[in-house]
């Protein structure tokens, strides 16, 4: 089984794959289960009140596995205090469900990590879509994160990253893009000269451990 473990197509998807649609609420609807679902700092509605009364009805349901994506973004035209503010209540929801974070980070992992610490953090994270370098991989990795990467890594600048980060902490993903979530995997295993049985295995280890669900084939 190939594990897809964030994408935003709500299809469907093809015999021998597992996808895990992601939920942006105010903008998505809940289609179909195991999904995640979160407040996107892209997407922070006026009535974040309304909007996060949403996210809790879905996020009690036992089909959401995680809560996100949800994070911080400097790119964003996203007030900073209103992302920080839809984070913070996140993490908490998060921790209050006993349930995994996704996130969204683009150009501030220091204060993600601030965050998280901030609000002592107890659940898993998974930084999805990770597309750096090795060094900030393995501050991540020290602070307990997952790490997913996507088609990004076909683009061959990540082959370091494949090549050294610890398999019991990686999950890949299609995320909006194209790409085939079997090339990704075959990408990865031809990098880091692995079995792609023992990759998927591996993958389908971290799920379990990660999102307390088990996958039937």
């Amino acid at each position: 089984m190939y594990i897809d473990i964030h994408t935003h197509n709500h299809a469907v998807p093809d015999q021998g794959i597992f996808t895990l649609p992601n939920v942006i609420v105010s903008k998505d609807y809940m289609t179909r289960t195991p999904c995640t679902a979160g407040i996107h700092p892209w997407y922070i509605d006026a009535d974040f009140e309304k909007q996060f009364e949403v996210l809790e009805m879905y996020a009690n349901k036992p089909g959401v596995l995680a809560v996100g994506e949800c994070g911080l973004d400097k790119l964003t035209a996203t007030p900073w205090e209103r992302q920080q503010m839809a984070f913070d209540r996140q993490i908490e929801l998060a921790n209050k469900l006993n349930k995994p974070l996704v996130l969204h980070t683009v150009r501030s992992y220091s204060e993600t990590l601030a965050a998280l610490l901030g609000k002592h953090n107890a659940v898993p994270v998974m930084m999805h879509g990770y597309a750096k370098h090795w060094e900030l991989a393995k501050t991540l990795l020290s602070n307990g994160f997952y790490l997913s990467v996507g088609s990004h890594i076909l683009k061959g600048g990540m082959d370091e990253f494949i090549k050294a980060v610890p398999l019991d902490r990686i999950f890949l993903e299609s995320d909006d893009k194209n790409s085939k979530i079997s090339e990704i995997y075959a990408y990865f295993c031809r990098v880091r000269k692995l079995p792609l049985q023992q990759l998927k295995q591996q993958i389908m280890l971290n799920f379990k451990q990660v999102f307390n669900y088990t996958i039937e084939e």
